[in-house]
């Protein structure tokens, strides 16, 4: 048996009803979140999402930084892009593995030991790439370079210190990134985890406002179009 919903706005001209469930929505979406502010442990929660949004500006930095870095210290046409998507296809892999394998350690725990590796994995490119310059001439260089990339010639260390990154990269989100979604519903008081789960959104947007104008003067800074370039103080400063 199907009850048809009563009107809300009975008798009332469809633009005026759509004024007021606006007025009424956003009321009601206040008063959510003004209760959220008055829980002592939501301000714990905000903590916890700003040392997150540090993390989430690393991939951002693979979006704006990223690409201007590659083309300049390998050159025009360099197959950066196919690097970074190296990063898609093992989370693809890694994720349902890491939650499959470590579904019994709490996830407050996963989310701290995954942000530790996913941080932890750009001071690889803050290393000096003379570090790397046997393993490009060897055996991991030739298959990166000209196996997979299909490039010719002497191997660019980057080649190296790049791919090793973004999987050192991709094992830290694999472990932190589905986690943090099941800590953030797990601390929820009852019947407010949508309020908290929208709430876990706001790193990515804190790091948006702290990288697009840092990526610029990064770049102007360490690793310019001309000129002498230190790339490893700009990936420090990352």
């Amino acid at each position: 048996i199907i009850t048809a919903e009563k009107p809300k706005y009975p008798g009332v001209k469809i633009l005026r009803a759509l004024g007021w469930s606006v007025r009424d929505t956003l009321r009601e979406t206040t008063r959510i979140f003004a209760g959220l502010w008055r829980q002592p442990g939501f301000y714990k929660f905000l903590a916890f999402l700003g040392f997150a949004a540090f993390v989430k500006m690393i991939f951002l930095h693979m979006d704006y930084t990223y690409p201007k870095f590659g083309i300049r210290e390998l050159g025009e046409g360099a197959p950066i892009g196919h690097l970074y998507g190296l990063n898609n296809i093992l989370i693809v892999f890694l994720a349902p593995l890491a939650g499959a394998l470590t579904q019994r350690i709490p996830a407050y725990r996963m989310v701290i030991l995954g942000s530790f590796v996913a941080a932890s994995s750009v001071f690889i490119m803050a290393l000096p790439p003379q570090m790397f310059q046997p393993m490009a001439d060897g055996w991991l260089g030739h298959y990166i370079a000209h196996s997979w990339l299909g490039l010719s010639g002497a191997v660019n260390p980057y080649y190296v210190m790049i791919c090793l990154f973004i999987v050192v990269l991709s094992l830290g989100e694999a472990c932190y990134s589905p986690r943090l979604y099941e800590y953030t519903a797990a601390i929820a008081p009852k019947g407010q985890e949508a309020s908290y789960m929208a709430m876990s959104t706001l790193p990515f947007f804190l790091a948006k406002l702290g990288v697009a104008p840092l990526s610029g003067v990064l770049l102007s800074r360490f690793c310019p179009a001309a000129g002498p370039r230190h790339s490893g103080t700009l990936w420090l400063v990352i």
